[in-house]
């Protein structure tokens, strides 16, 4: 066990579990101490744990950690802040209030938005936070409505979501499938009849994009979850009517605007 994983293991026996009224949620952050604690690769598990449904922000709350335990050797155990900090990010992943679940975003160094639940089928395998392995239903494959051979809009999507998925996994198609999006946002840039929100959302979207490519980040979680907030906007603006789309890829827009601003 290396030194990352002796202190989220101390850190995460040191929240309170009895404040999950919940029995079931008691004994599921029971199974996430025991996975982490016996994992061959923590980062690995925490990227498991990242695509378990709802448990996004509270994974990328435990990296962050041990990336601020890598920069800091002196760092030798958790505070109160942290402890109170990562309880509220688990409230948040069990379904807590939101005046039980804010989150300090600015000490990650960029915003974290609260993310969106979904209702999972109980039955569906894989959909347990013991089996830290949940696939994630894709609304570009799933539904049949939009595919990579509907337009340019559909097939820009698929490739931003397999992006994500590659990068949340730690796949080595990361890197083709980074370039081919690179290439797609080029054409889409470069096209005369693009819309406006659509070229300017490319454009930021390709710098960030070569950026992440020069400097080799593909294990940065400030990438992985720049991506993740972007896509689910994206997303909804590509399945939405062109009548009605203004407005929806603003913020998106803004972030990817100010990327840099995080590698700061």
């Amino acid at each position: 066990m290396d030194r990352n994983q002796q202190y989220l293991t101390a850190l995460l026996e040191k929240v309170p579990k009895w404040e999950l009224s919940d029995p079931q949620h008691q004994e599921a952050f029971d199974s996430i101490k025991g996975s982490l604690a016996n994992a061959a690769n923590l980062r690995h598990q925490l990227k498991e744990l990242y695509k378990v449904a709802n448990f996004s922000y509270f994974a990328l709350g435990l990296m962050w950690i041990a990336d601020k335990v890598d920069r800091d050797p002196s760092k030798l155990e958790s505070t109160l802040e942290e402890e109170g900090f990562v309880l509220n990010l688990l409230k948040n992943a069990f379904g807590g209030s939101p005046a039980e679940t804010s989150m300090p975003g600015q000490s990650f160094g960029f915003d974290i938005q609260q993310p969106a639940t979904a209702e999972e089928p109980a039955d569906t395998p894989g959909t347990t936070v013991e089996s830290l392995a949940i696939e994630q239903s894709s609304p570009f494959t799933s539904t049949g409505s939009l595919g990579a051979s509907g337009g340019s809009e559909e097939a820009f999507a698929t490739t931003l979501e397999k992006l994500l998925e590659a990068i949340q996994s730690g796949s080595e198609e990361r890197t083709i499938l980074l370039d081919e999006l690179t290439g797609q946002a080029e054409e889409i840039v470069a096209a005369e009849d693009s819309d406006n929100d659509y070229k300017t959302f490319c454009g930021y979207l390709m710098e960030f994009l070569k950026y992440v490519s020069a400097n080799q980040l593909f294990d940065d979680i400030r990438v992985m979850n720049l991506i993740s907030n972007v896509f689910d906007p994206f997303s909804q603006w590509a399945k939405s009517d062109p009548r009605s789309r203004s407005g929806i890829l603003e913020q998106s827009i803004e972030m990817l605007r100010d990327f840099k601003a995080l590698f700061e």
